[in-house]
This record gives C-alpha cells, sequence and structure tokens, in this order.
C-alpha cells in the first residue's frame, strides 16, 4: 500500500502487506508475517519511499529511500476494457 507525502509531492510512502517467494520447483514460501513482526517492533508498516523521478504515458522511473531504482512499464495487453 501506499499514500502520498505530505512535503514532497513526487514521493510515495509505501508498506508492504504480502511477501512469497515461488520457484519453479518445490512449494510457494509466505513470509508476510515478518512484515507484522516489523510493523510491531516500529510501531508503524511503512516501510520507506519512492520518488517519480521520470514519467511519460508508458514508462515510470522511481528511486527508492535506500537507492533502488524502478523502471516500470504498461503493459497494454494487461488491462482489459
Amino acid at each position: 500500500t501506499f499514500r502520498q507525502s505530505a512535503t514532497v509531492p513526487l514521493r510515495a510512502i509505501v508498506a508492504f502487506d504480502t511477501g512469497k517467494l515461488s520457484l519453479d520447483i518445490g512449494p510457494t514460501i509466505d513470509f508476510s508475517f515478518l512484515f507484522d513482526i516489523r510493523a510491531a517492533i516500529k510501531g508503524s508498516k511503512e516501510a520507506g519511499w519512492v520518488e517519480t523521478t521520470y514519467v511519460t504515458d508508458d514508462m515510470r522511473i522511481g528511486r527508492g529511500n535506500k537507492g533502488s531504482l524502478f523502471i516500470l512499464t504498461r503493459d497494454r495487453d494487461a488491462v482489459k476494457s
């Protein structure tokens, strides 16, 4: 989940609810409970932020609070009207 930052308009404050690891072999491992433990310790589910640095109709580029680079592209075939 996310919310817009009150101080930086292009920044989204993010929180994670679900985490799963699926491999080609074996079961899927659900580690979502770790987010609940982290929230209990820190007092909030908010984990960091992502700031949009470039955006077009088909692409969005952003940087995270730990230096991560996110490049998101739109798959128009994935959305049904």
